[in-house]
């Protein structure tokens, strides 16, 4: 028997074995499907052409908690709009998403919602692939955070330069698709590649994500050899990428050997110990070892060196071992 419901409010506990929800199966097209508040919740998108766009309902015909599922299984994006027709997500091909409404005083409304791919082990978002001739690359559209900024960038192709060995495509900050023979600071990576010839010889994925409200620091602001310091950025804190090291709250250490016959014969005998990397002052302490006794003793200390003094003109018949620390406070 069918029962059929209007509307039915259940303040208490809700049991069911099966939910079906009405679901509407489109195949794209380059035009727009507007939705209202009759509409399905679930819309599932196939085929193969490109320029599809999802239109919400105005929030104002809808209730808070209205949701959605959009389902791209289509090869193209699809645009998703709010009741004022302002792109609100580009929704990549295997890539679904919910939204939920969370304020409607307005047409547009306020949304909530997340996407996650429909098959992790299929390319997300920014998939590019080379036709086989030429120079140019074509690649899907994405979403894209830059430090707590959200930017839509849309599919399109984009011309490699020639004869470069690992150059990179990218997005800017500016949310713009890229390709240079380096990557710049603080531009997302997408690709890199090689061309020889007026054509691309090599194309590797190197997709990565950008963490809402990190900032990647550049050379000038993290340095392997800062001490004691922090680098922010306003209000920001910056990090470290893969080619740089955050600066510990330890004080710094160094520490080596110096052979016997380095130390020059004289009275006394000497031997200049030169750091790989500078200390950044000046003030550090120096201990010395060694498998001779001798009353050691250190002189010339500079950021970059210092003089180890025998204070004997006897050779030295083993090694000299030494280490030194920057002077301060671990926090």
């Amino acid at each position: 028997m069918t029962l059929y419901i209007d509307s039915l409010v259940s303040e208490g506990l809700l049991d069911h074995k099966s939910h079906r929800t009405q679901t509407l199966i489109t195949t794209t097209s380059a035009g727009t499907l507007t939705l209202t508040i009759d509409s399905e919740s679930i819309h599932v998108f196939q085929g193969t052409t490109a320029g599809q766009i999802l239109k919400l309902p105005s929030a104002l015909t809808l209730t808070v908690g209205y949701r959605y599922q959009v389902h791209n299984d289509s090869t193209q994006n699809i645009t998703i709009q709010d009741g004022n027709a302002a792109q609100l997500l580009l929704l990549s091909a295997t890539s679904r998403v919910l939204l939920v409404l969370v304020d409607s005083s307005s047409a547009a409304g306020v949304w909530s919602y997340f996407v996650i791919p429909k098959n992790p082990q299929i390319a997300e978002q920014f998939l590019a692939t080379y036709p086989g001739t030429g120079l140019s690359v074509n690649y899907t559209g994405g979403n894209v955070h830059f430090n707590g900024v959200f930017t839509v960038v849309a599919g399109g192709s984009i011309a490699f330069p020639d004869t470069t060995t690992n150059g990179w495509m990218y997005v800017t900050t500016a949310g713009v698709v890229a390709a240079t023979a380096s990557l710049p600071e603080g531009a997302l990576p997408l690709y890199k590649f090689t061309t020889t010839g007026g054509a691309v010889t090599s194309l590797v994925d190197e997709r990565m994500d950008y963490e809402t409200n990190l900032l990647w620091g550049i050379g000038t602001d993290i340095s392997n050899i800062r001490y004691n310091s922090a680098q922010g950025a306003g209000s920001l804190e910056k990090y470290a990428r893969a080619d740089h090291t955050h600066a510990a709250n330890l004080p710094l250490y160094k520490a080596g050997s110096v052979a016997a016959v380095t130390f020059t014969p004289a009275n006394p005998r000497v031997a200049t110990v030169t750091f790989g990397t500078a200390f950044p002052s000046a003030s550090y302490a120096v201990t010395v070892t060694g498998t001779d006794g001798r009353s050691w003793k250190v002189t010339n200390l500079l950021a970059g060196s210092f003089v180890i003094n025998t204070q004997a003109s006897t050779a030295l018949t083993g090694p000299v071992y030494w280490n030194a620390i920057l002077i301060g406070e671990s926090q």
